[in-house]
């Protein structure tokens, strides 16, 4: 199979096909975001990351924000605010890190952006039956923005919204924890549950994230 195609059919089954994936942590926020993020404003589940900008992992474009990632350790983005706008971007940094990575990064990317448990055991199981030597040359997915559905310091569900090289959009379900000194992307124990759906067009209330 073309590396390029194989690429996007791993990219495509993850944020259009699939589960989601998880998210990890090195110590990166301070005691201020903490404090912050424990009483979040009202309008703070639907207020755009400050500072958005957008940089290439493996040939897709992943949005960087004040919120996150502060940094990036090879394939591994950690540092990620314990806020709204921190969960729903490890929750997108986690699930194409983890979709995308080459076969030596993958296992640096689960450890140190899954939560431990069931779901990142049988991921791993299955990552490791499949090679990935190259990045995306053409036909990536776009992350279009997302939508909290519940937010707590400690717990947060991220849907994710992303648009496919055929203008079809698709709702990954996410579910991100805090542990330790960051977030990190929980997947489902159950792989069967279905956590991708197929959407005519992103809700109203989804925060945009404007792609370069």
């Amino acid at each position: 199979m073309n590396p390029s195609r194989k690429h996007r059919i791993g990219v495509m089954a993850v944020l259009a096909f699939t589960g989601p994936v998880a998210a990890a942590g090195l110590p990166a926020c301070s005691d201020e975001d903490t404090s912050e993020s424990a009483q979040p404003s009202a309008t703070a589940t639907v207020t755009v990351p400050t500072g958005l900008r957008w940089q290439t992992f493996q040939g897709v474009d992943l949005p960087v924000a004040d919120q996150g990632p502060r940094h990036t350790d090879g394939p591994v983005a950690s540092g990620f605010a314990r806020s709204p706008a921190g969960a729903a971007l490890t929750a997108i940094h986690a699930t194409v890190r983890i979709s995308i990575a080459t076969d030596n990064q993958w296992p640096a990317v689960g450890q140190r952006m899954l939560a431990p448990g069931p779901g990142r055991d049988s991921w791993a199981t299955a990552r490791a039956q499949i090679s990935i030597t190259t990045p995306i040359t053409s036909g990536a997915p776009k992350v279009l923005g997302y939508v909290i559905p519940r937010y707590t310091p400690d717990a947060t569900d991220v849907d994710i919204y992303t648009i496919h090289p055929d203008n079809s959009v698709t709702r990954n379900s996410t579910h991100v924890t805090w542990q330790g000194d960051d977030w990190r992307l929980r997947l489902p124990d159950n792989t069967t549950t279905a956590t991708v759906a197929a959407v005519a067009v992103p809700p109203v209330d989804m925060v945009a994230l404007t792609p370069r």
